[in-house]
């Protein structure tokens, strides 16, 4: 009989069978009672009753106390539903029965991947249901070691490709040997041994096909499930790392963009804790056969070195157990900076804070319980256990592990909580005795079975140079490596330069305040250390910041004015960010070229005035360590002259301070062959230094005009005290000779010649054209005080 015809008939039927109550249910349909009475009156209920005052000829809308059933008619899909007044035909209670009495159904759907002769379709296994309760307990029991879990009181379903079924076959077959070797007669062995013969049929195509597959290396995209059972350990190359995860599931999604998903689990550190974390690779569609090792992701068994792998792999995450508090390092690599729509790639060159703890606080707006949520400590494998009311154990957050830079003669590091304000938000970092605890309890459970391999292969933290919160590669990371020539090489008053050192070293804001310190009448007023560095260009401000900072083993947050917003909304918000982050690392501040912030207010400018009075109060309450430079004191608003803590005037270099300068960058220059040796060990004669350069141009191979070469130098190349003081006569600050010092080495190395006095006057010439050779002293009057 046609579909049509056959529904038509069924319509029929259904409404004849149906015709009083017209599909409607009354309070009599919904009682337990026979006799169609309420319950608590005894009163028989109408079977068409009607709202009081309402007739049956002109019901109004919602006036009958009945419920219309409706449903889905034969030509519905989902989204765009039909709906009829009949139901669609049901199964009638004897074949119910007869469906229930079987221990296992199993449903088939044509299989579209094989060809169609003669419209015939063959068949493949779509879903097995298992109905015998004792099979249902058993196959629950056996499937719960993959981290399935069956409600033994429901039936159990599974559905194609039965990765579940297929990784637990060997577990089932165990289990009926086991009852056939110690209890034969276990009503469960027969319907056990049924199901295993049901599981022969269904992956007896895929065994062979599989089988034969790996023995040349080589996978469909069908056949991919069959390489990860859970916990498979597989090899990945992220972005821009190698890393291994853990199987956890596997699921093709066929919704458009069709994928094979490996989800898995590694390990993260997320500043207190060590924990699994999801991890999910997709494998894209690709037809016909594809080499394993060549996939973006693959068991670590299938590489050609996989011990090199897990080798090299459990290096790496054994450098991030030292990486847990706030780490200051060398970085040389790319970074990754993740917003909302994504991640940005930045190139990352210098010094670097690992700041977990900062990263989830101020980038990703984690609070003090961020983390805490019970799936998330269910993840935890290794977490610290730190009493912080024990004084003993309590450690600033400031101090770093590796790296480690401290104020001078610092008190022992004990606290873990680190007050960033005067108000109660707190940045709690581990102390070094939770860190040690971590890292020996990850050492012990790596005794027991691999895990560091498993550890992510990034770590957060704060690019110094890039102003950005990023992921750095563990793998870029360096020690740091400090520069303490840069204070001996720096040329100022040596009391001077030891007072501000002195004053660096005592103050670190993070840490409690010592009783001697006076304190504001309004707390939290007027506890950093304001240090005004003024004076000519090129005369030390910038090196006097950055060398304190080294020589107090402190991390340097560089600034300039287009960092902080020259707009007022942008200047509130950023210079109240920078100064936290810079008070929770106890950061030394160098905001160079800060005139911009710190001129005097006129009334006329309304817009300059709104910056400066943000800027005054914003460095009332830093209480940190701040250098701002300027070139222009007599411009500064006097409000803020009452605010510097130290005052230090660079004026413009001496004939003594000269000489020092020049002494100190050409002792510092690397140690090269003389023009003499670089041609005798490259077979050309040595030319004497005080031969023309004529004559030297032509034993180049090459015509040179002499006027353009200079004049001849004579001597060997060595510098008396004398040139020394010849170079000294010219009016150039630090940054000049530097710049000229530099530009004469590279010239004299490219063309072999010596480094004479002549030569460094010539790249005086060009690279400060502007400069004189005199004794005159510059006009110092603006820097008076």
């Amino acid at each position: 009989m046609p579909v049509d015809a056959a529904e038509t008939l069924w319509r029929w039927w259904y409404k004849v069978r149906h015709l009083r109550d017209n599909g409607e249910k009354t309070l009599s349909d919904f009682s337990s009672t026979d006799s169609k009475k309420d319950r608590k009156t005894g009163t028989k209920i109408s079977s068409k009753p009607l709202a009081p005052g309402v007739s049956s000829k002109n019901v109004e809308l919602g006036g009958s106390v009945s419920v219309k059933e409706l449903y889905e008619g034969p030509h519905s899909r989902p989204g765009n539903y039909l709906w009829v007044d009949y139901p669609p035909r049901q199964m009638s209670k004897s074949v119910a029965k007869a469906q229930d009495r079987v221990a296992i159904k199993v449903f088939k759907i044509k299989d579209r991947e094989k060809p169609v002769i003669s419209g015939r379709y063959s068949l493949c296994y779509h879903q097995v249901e298992i109905q015998n309760p004792q099979l249902v307990a058993a196959v629950a029991e056996i499937l719960k070691k993959q981290d399935v879990h069956i409600d033994v009181r429901e039936n159990a379903v599974f559905q194609h490709p039965f990765q579940d079924l297929y990784f637990g076959y060997d577990d089932m077959a165990a289990k009926h040997q086991d009852l056939l070797d110690k209890d034969p007669s276990n009503p469960l062995r027969p319907f056990l041994l049924l199901f295993l013969r049901l599981l022969d049929d269904i992956f007896a195509e895929t065994r062979i096909k599989s089988s034969a597959l790996r023995a040349e290396k080589l996978i469909s995209y069908n056949l991919l499930w069959t390489l990860f059972p859970r916990d498979t350990t597989v090899v990945s190359w992220g972005d821009n790392c190698e890393l291994l995860f853990k199987v956890t599931e596997t699921l093709y999604v066929e919704q458009p963009p069709r994928a094979f998903l490996i989800k898995g689990k590694v390990l993260r550190f997320d500043g207190r804790a060590f924990l699994w974390e999801d991890y999910t690779v997709n494998i894209r569609p690709f037809a016909g056969n594809r080499p394993i090792a060549e996939m973006t992701a693959y068991p670590l068994a299938f590489h050609e070195s996989p011990d090199d792998v897990r080798a090299r792999l459990t290096a790496r995450g054994r450098k991030v157990l030292d990486y847990q508090g706030l780490t200051y390092v060398n970085y040389n690599g790319v970074a990754l900076h993740i917003t909302g729509q994504g991640h940005e790639r930045h190139n990352v060159e210098g010094r670097v804070l690992l700041d977990v703890i900062g990263y989830n606080k101020h980038h990703l707006a984690q609070g003090s319980r961020g983390g805490a949520d019970p799936q998330a400590k269910k993840k935890q494998l290794v977490v610290a256990d730190e009493d912080e009311e024990d004084e003993e154990n309590l450690a600033d957050s400031s101090s770093v592990s590796g790296s480690t830079y401290e104020c001078s003669k610092p008190p022992a590091q004990t606290a873990t909580t680190t007050t960033t304000t005067t108000t109660a938000r707190v940045v709690k970092r581990l102390a070094p005795a939770a860190q040690e605890r971590n890292k020996h309890a990850m050492l012990a459970l790596e005794a027991e079975a691999p895990h560091l391999m498993y550890l992510l292969p990034t770590i957060e933290g704060y690019a110094l140079k890039n102003k950005l919160w990023v992921v750095f590669y563990v793998e870029d990371i360096s020690p740091m490596s400090w520069n303490d020539e840069a204070y001996d090489h720096l040329v100022y008053n040596e009391q001077q330069k030891d007072l501000v050192l002195s004053f660096v070293e005592s103050h670190c804001s993070t840490r409690k305040k010592r009783p001697q310190v006076v304190e504001d009448v309004i707390a939290g007023k007027g506890e950093g250390l304001v240090i005004l560095l003024s004076g000519p260009p090129g005369t030390g401000k910038t090196l006097m910041a950055e060398a304190v900072a080294d020589r107090t083993r402190r991390p340097l947050f560089y600034l300039h004015a287009e960092d902080l917003g020259i707009n007022a909304a942008v200047l509130g918000a950023n210079i109240k960010k920078i100064f936290e982050m810079a008070t929770d690392w106890d950061a030394v501040i160098l905001l160079d070229e800060a005139d911009v912030f710190m001129a005097e207010r006129h009334p006329q400018d309304i817009a300059r005035n709104e910056l400066v009075s943000i800027f005054l109060r914003e460095l009332e309450y830093f209480r940190g360590t701040i250098f701002l430079t300027t070139n222009l004191f007599s411009t500064i608003d006097s409000a803020f002259r009452s605010r510097v803590s130290l005052h230090l005037l660079f004026s413009a270099l001496t004939d003594e301070a000269r000489k020092l300068i020049w002494r100190k960058f050409l002792d510092r220059l690397p140690a090269s062959p003389s023009a003499a040796a670089a041609q005798t060990q490259q077979g050309r004669p040595a030319l004497p230094e005080e031969a023309p350069l004529e004559e030297a141009a032509a034993a180049e191979g090459g015509a040179r005009d002499a006027a353009a070469a200079g004049t001849d130098d004579g001597g060997d190349g060595a510098l008396t005290e004398e040139d020394i003081g010849e170079l000294a006569a010219w009016q150039l600050n630090g940054r000049e000779i530097k710049t000229a010092v530099k530009m004469a080495r590279i010239w004299c190395d490219h063309k072999r010649y010596a480094l004479t006095l002549s030569r460094l006057e010539n790249a005086i010439r060009v690279t400060s054209p502007h400069a004189s050779k005199s004794t005159a002293q510059q006009d110092m009057s603006l820097y008076d005080e």
